[in-house]
């Protein structure tokens, strides 16, 4: 499945890599409202391996099957929830 980056994404000079990585590795997810046809989901996980913290990857699901990704940046408090509860755990 193609994946693309927004230049959205790299407000936060967050690399790429890192979102792949708390993608793929995520500690807590939860779709989120998004456009209509698409589906949004929230991903919260760690950037890579050797670290504490944690960032927000939001994805869309775009027809026919590309992963857009248009949103990186560290755990804000909006999505912070996802870690103590109320997510879909992965």
């Amino acid at each position: 499945m193609p994946v693309e980056f927004k230049d959205s994404a790299d407000k936060h000079r967050i690399p790429r890599e890192d979102a792949i990585h708390a993608m793929v590795n995520a500690v807590a997810s939860e779709q989120v409202e998004g456009e209509p046809g698409e589906v949004t989901t929230v991903y919260v996980g760690h950037p890579h391996p050797q670290t504490e913290r944690y960032i927000e990857v939001i994805v869309a699901l775009r027809p026919p099957r590309t992963l857009t990704v248009f949103h990186v940046q560290p755990l804000s408090d909006r999505y912070r929830h996802l870690l103590y509860g109320g997510s879909e755990q992965r």
